[in-house]
């Protein structure tokens, strides 16, 4: 059975609405998992992207959802790289990027570098915790997580995420830059819209359509 979505619920499920949209963006942010578990082509897109990460079982989803909540997907390398890079001059760093071929690793470098101080406390948790709330929602769809356990993560969830973080506008921009380390893409002009497809365009689009969604940070 699923539970009624309360309102704490819904807002710390829209924790995940920017990822989610960016990977179905017809899906329904005022549900529990964005999907419509009755519909077959959206269970099929579903599974698609569980496979994509690997998840055929709830165990594997449980799996997952450690690494991301234990920053092994995005902070631990970025930090890694961030250090560094603090050390570094910045003739010393444009001689690293330049001696990279691979243009993702380059990009990978230039968002590191340009973020290698600002973000020393918060890392990309932001990315990561959205993540992890959308790969639940999937795993929702299939019957691998129940709602009462959805909600018991949820909570724990967003007490890190709300007090690393001051408002959604710090918290949705580092589920962007951690999208972007991610993929090795680099920072588009945000100030063009819409910024193609992107998850930066994602990101402008969800505070048009929801813009009152995303007003109150409340723990």
């Amino acid at each position: 059975m699923i539970q009624e979505i309360t309102p704490t619920i819904q807002d710390r499920l829209n924790l995940s609405a920017l990822i989610l949209k960016k990977n179905y963006p017809k899906a329904n942010i005022s549900s529990w998992f964005g999907f419509n578990i009755n519909n077959d082509l959206e269970v099929k897109h579903v599974k698609r992207l569980l496979k994509l990460h690997g998840v055929k079982s709830g165990l594997h989803l449980r799996n997952a959802l450690q690494r991301y909540e234990n920053g092994e997907i995005a902070s631990n390398s970025f930090e890694k790289l961030a250090a560094e890079f603090r050390t570094d001059t910045t003739s010393r760093f444009d001689a690293k990027c330049n001696a990279q071929e691979n243009f993702r690793i380059k990009n990978t470098y230039k968002i590191v570098w340009k973020h290698r101080f600002n973000l020393k406390q918060e890392k990309l948790l932001g990315y990561e915790m959205a993540y992890s709330i959308f790969l639940m929602r999937l795993g929702g769809v299939l019957g691998f997580i129940s709602t009462e356990e959805m909600e018991l993560r949820l909570e724990d969830i967003n007490e890190r995420v709300k007090t690393t973080f001051t408002s959604w506008g710090e918290f949705h921009r580092n589920v962007c830059l951690g999208d972007e380390f991610i993929l090795g893409v680099a920072e588009p002009d945000t100030s063009i819209f819409p910024v193609s497809d992107t998850i930066w365009g994602c990101y402008q689009r969800l505070n048009i359509e929801h813009a009152d969604r995303f007003k109150e940070w409340k723990l």
